[in-house]
């Protein structure tokens, strides 16, 4: 596809095509640059974890959706993160209700992760393991760009979630310093999926 992509660039007779690859950085993407007469055009393309997103889309964990604007969408989906975190998460903690906040904090960090998907014209389909379809999709394409995608950082965020949502007697408490850590998550991937948005934004997934 990524191939296919720069064939297509040259063969519309654009005058230079330059293939950089970024390091291990806040923002890493494949990406590449277009020199045209008009100006220069940047193309951010994520060949890394394309084959998971298929095999979700595939087995109907994941669904396309059209969008007259999917980067208004993202944007709007980052919003409501950040509202979560400030207004509830942060809160809830200050308030002393760690349960509340470690929950709250999920919520961001998930609505972090959907809006990087919505930018590609991507949703998880509902149901049973749908934020588990989110995580698979978000930490195979994503997480070396932005870390607090890890996968393990996101099944241990959605495990603790679990017992926060539905109180089970069995598991350990959740504690303030776990909520102070799901609040620096949840801060650390809504800046990640910001900078990525705005710096180098993927392309619709096909």
């Amino acid at each position: 596809m990524f191939y296919s992509s720069v064939r297509a660039l040259r063969g519309r007779g654009l005058h230079s095509l330059q293939l950089r690859l970024e390091g291990r950085t806040a923002i890493s993407a494949t990406s590449f640059v277009v020199r045209t007469q008009e100006g220069v055009v940047s193309l951010a393309r994520w060949p890394k974890g394309e084959q998971t997103v298929q095999f979700l889309v595939d087995r109907g964990r994941l669904e396309t959706f059209q969008s007259s604007d999917l980067t208004a969408l993202a944007t709007a989906q980052v919003h409501r993160a950040t509202l979560r975190l400030n207004a509830t998460a942060i809160a809830a903690l200050k308030n002393g209700d760690v349960d509340g906040a470690y929950a709250a904090a999920y919520d961001a960090y998930r609505m972090a992760a959907e809006a990087l998907l919505a930018r590609q014209g991507l949703r998880a389909t509902g149901g049973d393991g749908s934020h588990m379809s989110v995580e698979d999709a978000v930490s195979a394409q994503f997480a070396a760009a932005i870390e607090a995608f890890a996968k393990p950082t996101f099944e241990r965020f959605r495990r603790t979630r679990h017992t926060a949502q539905y109180f089970d007697p069995s598991a350990a408490p959740i504690t303030t310093p776990d909520a102070e850590w799901a609040i620096e998550k949840a801060t650390a991937a809504l800046s990640g999926a910001q900078a990525l948005l705005s710096a180098t934004p993927p392309e619709r997934f096909s």
